[in-house]
């Protein structure tokens, strides 16, 4: 089974942003050494996806697992939350549908009913609006890396490794820096494209996104499966966050054509990757 080819962006919290009880499991887990590599989990998952088989009459038993990264004053920790993740979507497209015998073609009423009744899960995060969609520790893109991603990153944090045997390019970042980062990217777009701007939305999204979890928290854009996309040498001379930053730059001091032509690189280059999918 092959690596997936996509990019994550994920948070990893102190144990102080869980619960007691989940934060004792963390903590018990990162004792153990039991965090899944950021290489590996991708693939781990989806072998426990495919090992379930279909959706019948109950929830896939994916494991409870999370990546674990060392911080200043102890483990930091980005729970996978596969299985209420499921849930959700299924709840979501239960709901969603008005024909009830359409919904179940899809969904049985039982895994309907089990998706309903475990909920967004205790590791999750909402904003304190009233049926506020629940907010997960990673966000995954197949065969691209989203721009509002480069936002919250510079080149300075990258950490590249290209070997014949492994492939990894990842930026770390702490909160608090990408949370300013993506205020300001955000406002430099709404004054300059409109708050309507389907960019500066996203943006703002990414913002709120930010804003649900610990203050401490370490923010991670990984490349993933991508870094065998694209060869090495078009590894070691990445600069998207760089475009995306000098696009920023241009667009704050009213240089449209410099920032139109930032932007275009970008989309040139992450073109070509996106084209591969239809040859894979």
């Amino acid at each position: 089974m092959t690596v997936p080819f996509a990019a994550y962006f994920r948070v990893y919290e102190p144990l102080a942003a869980f619960t007691a009880e989940r934060a004792q499991r963390w903590r018990r887990y990162a004792g153990e050494d039991r965090g899944v590599p950021t290489e590996l989990g991708p693939l781990q998952q989806r072998q426990e996806l495919y090992e379930s088989g279909a959706l019948g009459t109950k929830l896939p038993p994916v494991s409870d697992e999370a990546y674990v990264i060392a911080g200043d004053d102890g483990p930091l920790i980005c729970p996978w939350q596969v299985r209420p993740r499921i849930a959700q979507a299924i709840y979501k497209l239960a709901a969603a549908s008005n024909n009830a015998r359409l919904a179940e073609a899809f969904i049985s009423a039982e895994v309907a009913a089990e998706a309903a009744a475990l909920g967004p899960g205790p590791d999750s995060r909402s904003t304190d609006e009233i049926d506020a969609e629940p907010m997960w520790h990673e966000h995954v893109a197949t065969w691209h890396v989203p721009v509002r991603w480069f936002v919250c990153v510079e080149a300075a944090e990258q950490e590249l490794v290209v070997t014949d045997e492994r492939r990894l390019l990842r930026y770390r970042v702490n909160m608090a820096k990408a949370r300013h980062r993506a205020h300001k990217a955000h406002a430099v777009l709404r004054a300059s494209l409109g708050a309507d701007n389907p960019v500066a939305e996203s943006t703002r999204d990414l913002t709120e996104w930010l804003a649900v979890f610990h203050p401490r928290s370490i923010v991670e854009l990984d490349y993933g499966g991508l870094a065998w996309v694209l060869s090495a040498d078009e590894l070691r001379t990445d600069d998207s966050p760089q475009l995306v930053h000098d696009g920023l730059i241009a667009l704050a001091r009213g240089d449209i054509a410099s920032a139109g032509r930032s932007y275009e690189r970008l989309m040139r280059r992450w073109r070509q990757v996106r084209l591969l999918e239809r040859s894979n």
